[in-house]
């Protein structure tokens, strides 16, 4: 094995990705809305970015989407409900993540998100998954502050040198590799296994067993 002794993931088209548009492609319709509208009113840049930060609670968010979308309380939780529906677990790279963790390896995730995402995790069965989560809402810093890394490598108990961070934001891998942690911008699978194997100096196919 490598130095390498973590690896930090972020969440959001990496590990999950939006592969169905039909349920907010539904609500669409219900409001008279454009397609893809609908996203832009729920991750917008006033109350999202406010509750990614912590600054407000993910209720709050939801509040003041149904107010700029005129929706009852009951369609409010409705919308909350099923707005993320469509998405799916990128299975191939959760694989691996399992191998990674019966190699002996800390994982954790790293992730903009509001307080919703913990309960999305623990859905998707991923909470058992990472031996520790930041999620910007609930550390109070997002990526790519330098607070945001510093706080899951605490977390960690792990120096930035012995660390990968996967995330498909350029941006928030450069931040990274400036604190010293190995960077790897997530494009595909193929890609960023090969990227891990190259670091880590052990091969690893795609569905997550070592060769």
């Amino acid at each position: 094995m490598s130095h390498v002794q973590g690896v930090i993931f972020d969440y959001g088209r990496v590990l999950a990705q939006t592969l169905d548009p039909t349920p907010r492609a539904l609500w669409e319709r219900q409001l008279g809305l454009a397609p893809g509208a609908l996203t832009q009113v729920v991750h917008n840049e006033q109350s999202w970015i406010a509750a990614q930060r912590g600054d407000i609670t993910a209720v709050a968010h939801w509040q003041a989407i149904g107010n700029t979308l005129g929706l009852t309380p009951v369609e409010v939780a409705a919308l909350r409900a099923t707005f993320y529906h469509g998405d799916a677990l990128n299975v191939e790279l959760v694989a691996c993540l399992d191998t990674l963790g019966s190699a002996g390896l800390r994982l954790g995730l790293l992730s903009n998100f509001s307080t919703d995402l913990r309960a999305m995790l623990a859905q998707q069965d991923l909470l058992r998954r990472f031996d520790h989560i930041a999620i910007s809402a609930e550390i109070g810093a997002m990526k790519p502050a330098a607070a945001a890394y510093t706080a899951i490598l605490n977390m960690l108990a792990l120096p930035a040198g012995a660390c990968i961070f996967i995330d498909d934001q350029p941006v928030n891998v450069a931040a990274a590799q400036t604190l010293g942690l190995h960077g790897i911008v997530f494009r595909d699978n193929a890609s960023c296994l090969a990227e891990l194997d190259a670091l880590l100096k052990r091969p690893f196919t795609p569905s997550g067993r070592t060769r």
